[in-house]
């Protein structure tokens, strides 16, 4: 099932405080290594810390595991510029209780994120069945999210998930 992705521009996101909230409890703020093991084991952590702040069913628990390590894998995968050992930024936060705000940010030079999805729904539309090397992650978070917002650069992205 297509979702209409929901972007907001940086500026439109810290006037309506979707960036920021008062009633916000970090469950993890930090970086991981462009290293896949070392991200997975950090999904693996967050993921029991955010079990631990609140109930969680199954369902839930697989989606923000796949957002989670979706997210950091392109990070590490499309944000290292020469492929040299750099850091991604992680911040998992729980707002009012019932929605888990992921930011996550690498060191890369960025993407069009509006081109990028853009060109998914154009093959959905067209009901092209080609598999492009690029977005197909994306689009599983965009399923599994609210909202999905990300920076001018395009190394940034935030993502919503309603957890009732």
């Amino acid at each position: 099932m297509y979702k209409e992705p929901h972007i907001i521009k940086t500026r439109q996101v810290l006037r309506m405080g979707l960036l920021y909230n008062r009633n916000e409890k970090e469950i993890y703020r930090g970086f991981v290594l462009n290293d896949a093991l070392q991200a997975c084991e950090r999904v693996r952590a967050i993921i029991h810390c955010i079990e631990n702040a609140v109930t969680l069913n199954s369902d839930q628990s697989f989606d923000i595991r796949v957002i989670l390590s979706e997210l950091v894998q392109n990070a590490i995968k499309h944000g290292s510029i020469n492929n040299n050992p750099q850091r991604v930024f992680m911040k998992v936060c729980l707002r009012d209780q019932d929605n888990l705000v992921i930011t996550i940010r690498d060191q890369g030079c960025g993407f069009n994120a509006a081109q990028a999805l853009q060109e998914e729904q154009n093959r959905i539309i067209n009901e092209t069945s080609e598999l492009m090397e690029y977005g197909r992650g994306l689009h599983i978070v965009r399923n599994l999210c609210e909202d999905i917002v990300f920076n001018r650069r395009g190394n940034c992205i935030t993502v919503r998930k309603k957890l009732q």
